[in-house]
């Protein structure tokens, strides 16, 4: 009878999260941008889409060229070029690109002054600059379709949307981002409610700084970039505001549309996750929760039907074998899942049935993102930040 609880239990937890994946692929489904508008009527409103850039030097040629290249927006169109004190060449090749494009405004971010991290303050000076009716954020390692834009203001004017937040799809080329960031983001997405991010009722929120539209009227109505200079989530922190001043939020999939890799080896990847994990979940305790558990699973995923298989073995009855095979069933499903998740990555396909290895590596970078926040510091690009100092004020 063990093993027959056992496989039942395994194949009854396996039954309630795929259940609960499903419900969220079809949050996600349905929280995806439009297609391409074939023409906007009236025109559209003037966009200033605002690039704050930190050594930079692989990815801004790249974004500048997709940048110049949108259509649908006739000349309401301009592109600031926030260089945040960069070391490596980029404000040169920003400036190459410039000549090409007399939309590109280059202009310095200045010296970082005290309270401020350096993302919000360079979104901030370029936000001060810009004079369009819609303010677009976009970091340098986003590649947007010509139709990016155009549309997703489109979806913004039609939908009555204060700010959008879009998702690009995540290129993955080395090891150890198709091993981890797909794990990490199958937790994400089963843990949170995505469905809760869009409703005015929740307080529910959560966003990616890669791609922002947000109403010129509205950034400055809560404070912009001024309000959350504090924060290493500062794209997160904006969304609240917003949503608690009454306006409307929303998180949209634009994979159709956008593409970015965020890391291209192992030490950036690392850093860059391990600075706002925390953030992401809420706080340490539920994310290091959340991650472990997802380790203990994934390896549980092997562990429960090779126990029940054994059990099934060394005592053959129906219900042994019953519970066996309930138990394969379950890892079977899971390890479908992580399967389909490698296809959708476009990784190869072994890669999801490294899954164990995979949440385990995500448990470790949870464990010491909550020792950073532990500690009160992380590093990010060349800059120290005091995290018992990186709450802004009004945040709850």
């Amino acid at each position: 009878m063990a093993g027959l609880a056992a496989g039942a239990v395994w194949a009854g937890l396996i039954a309630w999260f795929l259940a609960r994946a499903m419900r969220q692929l079809r949050a996600h489904r349905q929280a995806s941008l439009g297609s391409v508008p074939a023409e906007m009527s009236p025109p559209p409103a003037a966009v200033s889409i605002i690039v704050p850039v930190r050594n930079e030097i692989g990815n801004i040629a790249d974004c500048l060229a997709a940048l110049s290249a949108q259509r649908g927006l006739a000349g309401a169109l301009s592109i600031i070029v926030v260089d945040d004190d960069s070391a490596d060449g980029t404000a040169a090749a920003a400036a190459r690109a410039a000549l090409a494009d007399p939309r590109i405004e280059i202009i310095a971010g200045g010296r970082l002054p005290a309270g401020w991290t350096g993302k919000p303050h360079a979104c901030w000076r370029g936000a001060l600059r810009a004079r369009g009716a819609w303010l677009c954020f976009i970091d340098a390692d986003v590649r947007a379709a010509p139709e990016l834009v155009a549309t997703a203001l489109a979806a913004a004017e039609r939908q009555g949307i204060a700010m959008l937040s879009l998702n690009p799809f995540q290129q993955l080329g080395s090891f150890w981002e198709r091993l981890i960031i797909p794990a990490g983001l199958v937790l994400i997405a089963c843990t949170m409610d995505l469905a809760a991010f869009g409703d005015p009722r929740s307080a529910a929120v959560s966003a990616n700084g890669q791609f922002i539209l947000i109403r010129r009227e509205a950034y400055f109505a809560v404070g912009g970039h001024a309000a959350v200079a504090r924060e290493i989530c500062e794209d997160k922190a904006l969304a609240a505001l917003i949503k608690r001043s009454g306006r409307r939020f929303r998180m949209l999939g634009a994979e159709h549309l956008a593409q970015t890799r965020m890391y291209a080896d192992l030490a950036a990847l690392w850093g860059g996750l391990a600075k706002n994990a925390t953030e992401i979940l809420g706080d340490a305790a539920a994310t290091v929760a959340v991650a472990t558990l997802g380790m203990m699973v994934a390896w549980a995923t092997l562990l429960v039907p090779t126990l029940t298989v054994a059990v099934a073995s060394r005592h053959p009855s129906a219900a042994s074998a019953i519970g066996a095979v309930l138990a394969l069933a379950g890892s079977a499903a899971v390890a479908g899942l992580q399967i389909g998740t490698a296809r959708h990555f476009r990784i190869p396909l072994y890669f999801g049935l490294l899954f164990p290895y995979a949440y385990s590596a995500v448990a470790a970078l949870a464990w010491h993102s909550a020792l950073l926040r532990r500690r009160g510091r992380v590093t990010w690009k060349g800059r120290a930040y005091d995290l018992d100092r990186t709450r802004s004020p009004g945040k709850p």
